[in-house]
């Protein structure tokens, strides 16, 4: 028998072809498997809370409010007045604008209820007069002092 004439056995390469493919196999199994799991089940993770009760409890408080004047004003300061109470009903003029305002002097005759009855704004010295129980605004203005 010469070389050429030598036949290799098919066996040998049938085993480590089967293998080859079982292994192949088996690791795209474990991968899947594993890759499935991972996904699934994330790793736990520890997360501390502190927290704090607050309790609610009533408090009192006292506040003293200073009584009106006995005998209410002759002058209007800037603010809100009640006509009869804080101040005189009656006419009052002021000089005009104080200079704070810069869209001059600003005035509101308002009723009980806040409904706005009149109001303006001057620029110069003006009239305004006010009835009992309105309330009257005045913002931007010298002191408006009654006249009648």
């Amino acid at each position: 028998m010469t070389t050429s004439d030598h036949r290799w056995p098919v066996w040998p390469w049938l085993v480590l072809t089967v293998a080859g493919v079982v292994v192949t196999v088996v690791a795209a199994i474990v991968g899947t498997t594993t890759g499935v799991n991972d996904a699934a089940e994330p790793a736990p993770v520890t997360v501390t809370v502190t927290a704090t009760q607050f309790q609610a409890s009533t408090v009192k408080v006292t506040v003293t409010v200073p009584p009106p004047p006995e005998v209410p004003a002759t002058a209007l300061l800037d603010g809100i007045h009640t006509v009869g109470v804080e101040v005189q009903p009656g006419v009052y003029q002021t000089t005009g604008p104080s200079g704070t305002n810069a869209g001059g002097c600003y005035w509101t005759r308002s009723d009980g209820a806040g409904g706005v009855i009149e109001n303006g704004v001057i620029t110069g010295p003006g009239t305004l007069t006010i009835r009992l129980n309105e309330l009257v605004e005045t913002a931007g203005c010298q002191p408006w002092q009654k006249v009648g």
